[in-house]
């Protein structure tokens, strides 16, 4: 298992991994739009390569070289304070690499290029709504800590019968 920053040629392969990512959460319900995801990809690798520096996006690819999972990351300055907090934006794996130890390598990657900035925290939402109990007890064995939940209210309008 390979770990390495994205570039710009892994776009197409992400689109389509998103493609299944999507497909196996609670926003299997939302339309997939491959543009969109190609757009917010380009602009994760770009910001990433800019001099700010400010996000990430991690690959890891099996022993053929073929992307099976990735992270996406971003650091800034928390609300009310100078200091700076690394936070996930999007985190998966394909399930069927998931116990080759794609996730914790990624997380690992993470987690070194946030301390190499300066972060003091690190934070993780789970919001795919699936498997939350397995990510919880992942999350848990690496050192976090539970500090909220994540909620939401469909405001999807209902047709009139």
């Amino acid at each position: 298992m390979n770990i390495r920053f994205a570039t710009l040629a892994d776009v197409p392969a992400f689109v389509e991994l998103g493609r299944n990512f999507h497909a196996l959460t609670r926003f299997a319900a939302y339309p997939y739009n491959p543009d969109r995801v190609a757009q917010q990809l380009h602009a994760a690798i770009e910001t990433g390569q800019n001099r700010n520096n400010t996000h990430c996006f991690f690959v890891a690819e099996d022993s053929q070289g073929q992307p099976v999972g990735g992270l996406i990351g971003c650091i800034e300055q928390h609300f009310f304070s100078e200091q700076l907090v690394a936070s996930i934006i999007h985190y998966d794996v394909l399930p069927e690499k998931r116990m080759a130890g794609a996730g914790l390598r990624l997380l690992t990657a993470f987690r070194k290029w946030a301390e190499n900035r300066g972060a003091v925290e690190l934070n993780a939402g789970v919001n795919s709504g699936v498997h939350l109990d397995k990510m919880d007890r992942f999350l848990r064995r690496l050192g976090f800590q539970q500090t909220g939940g994540n909620y939401s209210l469909s405001l999807a309008r209902k047709k009139p019968v």
